[in-house]
């Protein structure tokens, strides 16, 4: 039995507190998050169907000092008490969520009604409660500004703690074993829900908390569909299959892509299989700390018009970075200028799309001090499925 990563309490505070810091850098007077990756974040409690359901939504207010509070549906109070850390537990009644006055008081309580407080407002971010609510408590709370904090809460996230590269390492290790042994157990006449049922037994079987996604495709006139879902369609010889898949371990995520051809290999998808995963690696090899992701785009550009294709790809970008959620910022593109630190999760998937297959061999990155560090594993070599 493998024994399993935890935060403790003394690294949820050393969040928290390097949050207070930045508010008061900001000028803010408190943050308030309800986003299911942000409570995990900043108190370590995750609701047993993060996402799942819209009843009892949870709150955790952080004043600029002092305790945060988590405010929770009575439902939830025994297991927040158990393991959220570093703050108080509250309860509210209501399935649906507290009142704008129980809200109000709360900011009260910890001397948030006044000045900025910041909500999860902007860039990929998400409020986890009715909209409606949030509006009615801004009128309410009429001395405070409420103020996009999507900025203050990446400034945290995107760096990530070796504990939390540990994890997310664990998720990718899982997502190795589950395409390597898949790939082994395909076979001609097998449907995609059959493999998508299998290759999530592997998920968990590799070390996974929970599988998280499986992104499949297969057969002539199905390539184009590079987010498509599991269908009752069935392998036949010469079928090209791409699976991406996710797998999550303590919050935090793996994604990346492997395939494979139904019968035998042939020489122009071999060809290409093992052109794309050149041109991800090559393009991999000029990220290091100080290097605006930009460049890391255009490198990517560089290496498929280098190989005789054209620098575009359907997803609108040539990677992502990830960690509670399995995409987060920055986004691999031209047009953003994030600079590349120690800690950042970059994907990359530099890929095109033909008649004959999806050719993408994603690759996860860690930076680390001198360059980065490889965390996606399994076979890239286009595998023969019997």
């Amino acid at each position: 039995m493998m024994d399993r990563i935890e935060f403790t309490k003394d690294e949820i505070v050393t969040r928290i507190r390097g949050c207070q810091k930045n508010m008061e850098a900001k000028g803010y007077a408190g943050l308030v998050v309800s986003a299911e990756s942000n409570l995990n974040y900043y108190s370590d409690f995750c609701s047993h169907a993060p996402w799942t359901t819209f009843t009892r939504p949870s709150f955790l207010f952080i004043p600029i000092k002092g305790t945060p509070r988590l405010l929770v549906q009575t439902f939830l109070v025994p297991e927040a008490e158990e393991i959220a850390k570093g703050c108080d537990v509250r309860g509210f009644n209501s399935l649906l969520g507290p009142t704008p006055e129980e809200l109000k008081q709360v900011m009260e309580d910890l001397n948030m009604d006044q000045g900025q407080i910041g909500f999860e407002l902007g860039f990929e971010q998400r409020l986890g409660f009715q909209v409606n609510t949030y509006e009615a408590l801004k009128a309410l709370a009429d001395k405070a500004e409420f103020v996009d904090a999507a900025d203050l809460i990446w400034s945290q996230r995107l760096i990530k703690s070796t504990k939390e590269i540990d994890c997310l390492r664990k998720a990718c290790q899982a997502t190795s074993y589950a395409h390597d042994k898949v790939f082994d157990a395909i076979h001609e006449g097998m449907s995609e829900f059959e493999i998508a049922q299998l290759v999530q037994q592997y998920m968990l079987e590799g070390g996974a908390e929970y599988p998280g996604f499986v992104i499949i495709t297969s057969g002539e006139g199905n390539y184009g569909r590079i987010s498509k879902t599991n269908t009752n369609r069935r392998l036949v010889k010469g079928d090209y299959l791409w699976l991406d898949l996710g797998a999550r371990y303590k919050g935090y995520w793996s994604d990346f892509c492997r395939s494979g051809e139904v019968g035998s290999i042939t020489k122009e998808r071999d060809d290409l299989q093992n052109t794309i995963h050149e041109v991800t690696m090559r393009a991999a090899e000029v990220m290091k700390p100080g290097l605006p992701v930009a460049d890391v785009a255009r490198a990517c550009g560089r290496e498929l018009e280098r190989a005789g294709y054209e620098a575009t790809f359907d997803c609108g970008r040539m990677g992502h970075g990830m960690g509670l959620m399995s995409t987060e910022p920055p986004s691999v593109t031209i047009y953003d200028d994030t600079i590349l630190q120690e800690g950042m999760i970059i994907n990359l998937e530099p890929g095109i799309v033909t008649d004959i297959g999806v050719f993408d061999l994603e690759e996860n990155f860690v930076i680390t001090k001198d360059g980065f560090e490889t965390l996606s594993g399994g076979s890239r070599k286009l595998h023969l499925i019997k």
